[in-house]
């Protein structure tokens, strides 16, 4: 149970960082920081989802595809803007952002969804 309480509240601060950074100013020392903060974050919460099996137990769900989606797409996002200080090519650029942007609406905000489904530990929080 504790390995659901670290992953929770790692989701549960990024969405508002995560929020933050696509609110402020871009390639700021501060967005720099506070984005590897966030991809430290979303890494965190991928592995804990790796140990989490609670309505299936010893069995993973379907939510669990989104792991190796959210990783590679960290990863990419990473690859993404590296080449974009390399080149000042716009595709890396808009590569980075779409990356990025995927992650938190699939990771967070979809995924997050899910843990409102009867039968999960949000769900009888929220709703008895």
């Amino acid at each position: 149970m504790f390995i659901i309480y670290i992953h929770a509240f790692f989701a549960l601060t990024a969405v508002p960082l995560g929020l933050y950074i696509f609110l402020t100013k871009k390639g700021t020392e501060k967005h720099i920081l506070f984005g590897r903060i966030w991809i430290f974050w979303l890494l965190t919460i991928s592995l804990t989802a790796i140990f989490i099996q609670e309505i299936t137990p010893g069995e993973y769900s379907l939510i669990h595809l989104l792991i190796p989606l959210t990783i590679g797409s960290l990863i990419y996002s990473i690859w993404s803007i590296r080449k974009y200080k390399k080149t000042a090519l716009p595709k890396y650029k808009r590569g980075h952002m779409s990356s990025m942007i995927s992650v938190y609406v699939g990771a967070l905000i979809l995924a997050g969804a899910f843990t409102l489904m009867p039968g999960r530990l949000f769900h009888a929080i929220l709703f008895g």
